[in-house]
């Protein structure tokens, strides 16, 4: 199945959006003496969730080829699962050290369970695709993409309006 490349196209003109207006809201809310450590990581967070959705995005236009359709989703399948598990590495473990330096009202439980839910669906829905359990692999790859924007949606939203009083 070949990729919808309009779709993609959305998705990585949306992530440079949110990249766009984080770094305006970094600008603007740069203090001297930097950014608190929940700021940084909610940051942290939404540049990741938002390059990984643009990098992915653009990746199917480098690499998918008609001539080998699977190869090209094996590739880009197993990019898009290393990204996540990188992010299932770096950031549940940060949030919870957060929680236990006192920040636990900025970092419910809630927002610790949606925030890597959303990492681990990726990660699975992606390993899915690589093992051929799924089959309509252009979907699903744009609902992974999806949901690596709403994490960055999510964050920086949660950047802008939830802060430490």
């Amino acid at each position: 199945m070949e990729p919808n490349f309009q779709a993609l196209q959305v998705i990585a003109e949306v992530a440079l959006g949110i990249v766009g207006f984080s770094a305006i809201l970094i600008g603007l809310s740069r203090a001297s003496d930097g950014f608190s450590s929940p700021d940084n990581f909610r940051i942290q967070l939404l540049t990741y969730s938002a390059f990984s959705a643009m990098f992915c995005a653009l990746l199917p236009f480098a690499i998918y080829t008609n001539t080998n359709p699977e190869l090209s989703w094996t590739i880009t399948n197993w990019i898009l699962c290393i990204i996540s598990v990188l992010g299932l590495l770096t950031f549940p473990k940060r949030m919870l050290a957060l929680r236990k330096e006192g920040y636990k009202k900025l970092f419910p439980t809630q927002v610790f369970i949606f925030q890597t839910s959303v990492l681990s669906a990726i990660f699975l829905i992606s390993g899915l695709m690589i093992l051929g359990y799924i089959k309509a692999k252009a979907n699903f790859y744009v609902i992974c993409l999806m949901l690596f924007l709403v994490q960055s949606a999510f964050a920086f939203i949660r950047t802008m309006f939830v802060r430490i009083k």
